[in-house]
């Protein structure tokens, strides 16, 4: 916690004077930064002199300008929207915790309101940071030494982490050219660390045991091994790895690490959505790395953009092949009219599936029973029917039924029993096109999961 110094206060009373010329008009002083806050004294009785300094060193801090350098790490991303609204509000944590001291010029009070004046020489705030920014460098220097003492392949996370301790040390001044001398040599610390950091990334190289894989919509890859090495061949073990295609359209529930050997097995991909050719990338889980070591929203995001070429495993996929075995009744009768059927082999079409006629060729079955049933009469001459509708999902190699889903009871109205029936099934066909139907669909391309 900061602990901020002050001049005196001089509080008088408006009985005694009237406002001071500082809150009627705002003073301007060139080599100062002004901040004046004021607090209502009825709507914070208890409080309202914190209330107004705070205030007033808000104001305070709102005068200093921080501006990036054109050389800095920053620059690169200075135009992002998420960049600059994260930077505003590191910049004004930054201020707050460089404040050392300020003058208190003086306050005023009636029976309603507190006021108080500050001032901050801006010569004074600069050789505060300049010192404060000495500390860190001085610490980050010694963290960066330590990394330089490790060895790569043996220590590989370790050293990352300790170079994000450096980096996390100089959050605070990652708009700035910040110098050093590193080796006898006068370096832009910041760019040196993030440098370093990005050459030991890149360093890393992928391998696997299959460049090509055959996958079907909606059913799991084959397991395979990326083994990971530095470009001298020196394995990288617990190295934590992340798998994922271009347009999301293969699912990896895997985020895992490589073993001692520099091995990682990825056992659990499944192809979710169409596509004759797609790719799934192996990369280092960088998110998963910096996770740990508490960086500032700002940091965090720069380091982010450090992507280190992927592992690419070419996937040719096939469309599933889907049976579809059709009940629909009304009243327990056949009808020439179909209602699920159609919206449903138009969703599985849609989404990369191939419709069979011939149920041993294919790789599901879904099936269809719906029906409905006599409710009674309503009122009057209108009767009342109810559907039901139930989806079901079976793996045809197994004869296992991987999901299923329904919707029941929905009501229809007319003057005869056959069109209640047919009601009933019109209006549960809107229900079914905005919930069961898709999220069956989904079911299918995930494989029931």
């Amino acid at each position: 916690m900061i602990t901020l110094s002050c001049g005196t206060s001089k509080s008088v009373k408006s009985s005694q004077q009237p406002k001071p010329e500082w809150i009627l008009n705002r003073p301007v002083d060139l080599g100062s930064y002004i901040g004046i806050g004021n607090a209502s004294k009825t709507n914070n009785h208890l409080d309202y002199q914190q209330i107004a300094k705070k205030n007033a060193l808000d104001d305070l801090v709102s005068e200093i300008k921080v501006t990036v350098s054109t050389n800095s790490v920053l620059k690169s991303v200075q135009n992002d929207l998420d960049f600059k609204q994260q930077f505003n509000s590191s910049t004004k944590v930054t201020a707050l915790n460089t404040i050392e001291k300020f003058d208190v010029v003086g306050s005023w009070e009636n029976a309603n309101e507190f006021w108080i004046f500050y001032r901050l020489s801006k010569a004074e705030y600069e050789e505060m940071k300049r010192r404060k920014m000495q500390v860190q460098v001085d610490r980050a220097l010694d963290v960066l030494q330590r990394a330089d003492h490790l060895n790569t392949a043996n220590n590989f996370i370790q050293k990352i982490h300790l170079k994000l301790q450096a980096l996390k040390l100089l959050q605070d001044y990652l708009n700035e050219d910040v110098w050093a001398n590193v080796s006898g040599k006068d370096v832009k610390l910041v760019d040196e660390i993030f440098t370093s950091v990005q050459d030991q990334l890149y360093n890393v190289k992928f391998k696997s045991d299959v460049s090509l894989m055959k996958g079907i919509v909606g059913k799991q890859l084959p397991s395979f091994n990326v083994t990971s090495n530095l470009s001298d061949g020196s394995i990288v073990s617990n190295l934590p790895l992340k798998a994922g295609s271009d347009e999301m359209n293969i699912k990896v529930c895997d985020r895992i690490e490589t073993d001692s050997r520099g091995v990682a097995l990825f056992a659990n991909a499944r192809v979710q959505g169409a596509g004759s050719t797609q790719f799934l990338r192996i990369a280092i889980d960088l998110e998963k790395i910096v996770a740990v070591d508490s960086l500032n929203g700002l940091l965090r995001s720069i380091v982010l953009t450090m992507n280190p070429s992927p592992l690419s495993i070419k996937v040719e996929t096939q469309a599933l092949k889907i049976f579809i075995d059709d009940e629909e009744l009304n009243l327990s009768k056949g009808m020439e009219q179909k209602f699920v059927e159609p919206i449903l082999r138009k969703q599985l079409t849609e989404n990369g599936c191939h419709i069979l006629d011939k149920k041993q060729d294919a790789d599901y079955v879904v099936k269809i029973k719906s029906n409905t049933h006599d409710q009674g009469v309503m009122w009057g001459n209108m009767l009342s029917s109810g559907m039901d509708v139930s989806l079901s999902l079976i793996d045809n190699k197994t004869n296992v039924e991987v999901y299923k889903d329904g919707i029941q009871n929905v009501k229809g109205f007319q003057t005869t029993h056959e069109n209640a029936g047919l009601d009933a099934y019109k209006k549960g066909m809107t229900e079914a096109e905005k919930k069961l139907i898709p999220s069956f669909v989904n079911a299918v391309l995930s494989g029931g999961n």
